[in-house]
């Protein structure tokens, strides 16, 4: 009986043939510590007197959720994890550096077939380079630093095959990989795939580029999923290659068993709106078009990458946020606000009237007092959760959509389909 990635990954680092169901020690390729939960990970750490036994080189303390620090409690968390990184030789990502995953995939920190652990949970995003990543809480952490080991049960797996890939390998128009991540939480529920993997494939896939990829692998954990891992190929290589962690790619056997099978036919879709409370309450753009928006966001670990924002950038050139629309844009690093800038995409968005905020989380979840919403108000981003006070308010409403919906939507002053407007930018191109 063959085996599938996740499978295979626990095998090779626990040295035992894992199957789902087991429970195996594996051995810990890379551990990313944030301030979320890596200070009361470091609390942890002393009062139990733990050695610090893990290699410093096998991982980061990066500072990103509360940035700016705004209270006294959370500057004093980033002064205790600054102290720890000097003490253990560890490095550090200093405020403004970046959110933690683009920060981790961009250095070359995970590549194919590692096994890796993380304070925070979308740490699975780590998936679209064929690494298990999964998320884990500040006892782990400590564990981690003092042993270089962790135990797992093997889950079990869901495969997602994306299919229907158009002529030229393209998405239908106004379509990005967000609207395909939305959809596939809407096949799975909520809660559809608590403690399995979900691991990815099919040629429609195939056809995306790694910074896409992120963007799906990166809400497997909010179907409930303990990881996402997606098959390797040049693309992902390369990508690795590039960042300088080549690693080892693993592949599923033609015979391995999983739980359940979601075949994707994205030839046909439209551009998605997940409206609150949760993230599977997905329907086209269409069913909300119309309806008034007070802030848009652009950003987070889930769509803040150089690819998101260039493609807000074509949208508002020559055009102006509406009046009484707050839309911010947090790039994911500062390596991609440095892009940016010199694409000239950042110069079109302040012209625009968009306000952009330092590499960091941003306005993703109501920590940093970035882009709080009040009673009433209606917010449409780029992130991956909208429950009710995710952003402030509980008498606010999130609704998710891709950054092409996000900037037609600040445009308008109304949830909006992009596809007007990017059909009028194609042609103004041609």
């Amino acid at each position: 009986m063959g085996q599938t990635i996740a499978e295979k990954i626990l095998s090779a680092h626990s040295g035992t043939e894992a199957r789902a169901g087991d429970l195996v020690v594996a051995e810990i390729d890379y551990l990313m510590a944030g301030d979320a939960k890596g200070p009361k990970a470091l609390d942890i750490f002393r009062e139990a007197n733990l050695p610090f036994r893990l290699d410093p080189k096998k991982t980061d303390i990066i500072i990103d959720h509360f940035v700016p620090a705004f209270d006294v409690r959370w500057a004093n968390d980033h002064v205790k994890l600054r102290e720890f990184a000097s003490e253990r030789g560890v490095n550090l990502f200093d405020a403004g550096s970046g959110v933690c995953h683009t920060i981790v995939t961009e250095e070359g920190r995970v590549g194919p077939g590692d096994l890796a652990v993380g304070g925070d949970s979308h740490v699975c995003t780590y998936g679209a380079l064929n690494t298990m990543a999964v998320a884990v809480e500040s006892g782990e952490t400590a564990s981690v630093f003092a042993t270089g080991k962790l135990w797992f049960k093997v889950p079990q797996t869901i495969r997602a095959e994306f299919e229907g890939i158009l002529p030229e390998g393209n998405l239908p128009e106004g379509v990005f990989a967000k609207d395909l991540a939305l959809y596939l939480a809407e096949e799975i529920g909520l809660n559809g795939a608590n403690y399995r993997a979900i691991e990815y494939g099919g040629p429609a896939l195939a056809a995306l580029s790694v910074e896409s990829r992120f963007t799906i692998a990166n809400m497997a954990v909010d179907s409930g999923a303990k990881t996402g891992i997606m098959e390797a190929d040049t693309k992902t290589t390369e990508w690795a290659r590039a960042a300088g962690r080549e690693g080892t790619p693993v592949s599923p056997d033609p015979d391995a068993v999983y739980e359940r099978v979601i075949h994707l036919d994205v030839s046909s879709l439209e551009p998605a709106i997940a409206a609150p409370p949760t993230t599977d309450n997905v329907f086209a753009v269409g069913e909300f078009t119309g309806l008034p928006v007070h802030q848009v966001y652009v950003g987070t670990c889930t769509n803040g990458r150089l690819e998101d924002i260039e493609i807000v950038a074509r949208i508002l050139r020559s055009r102006k946020i509406a009046p009484g629309v707050r839309f911010y844009i947090a790039p994911a690093s500062r390596r991609i606000q440095e892009a940016a800038e010199r694409s000239g995409a950042i110069r079109v968005l302040n012209e625009a009237g968009a306000i952009l905020l330092p590499p960091s989380c941003g306005p993703c979840a109501s920590m940093t007092g970035n882009g709080l919403v009040g009673d009433g108000e209606r917010v449409l981003t780029t992130a991956n959760r909208n429950f009710p006070g995710r952003l402030g308010s509980k008498k606010a409403e999130i609704y998710l959509g891709s950054p092409a919906t996000a900037a037609a939507s600040a445009i308008a002053g109304q949830i909006a389909d992009p596809r007007e407007i990017l059909a009028e930018t194609a042609g103004a191109a041609r």
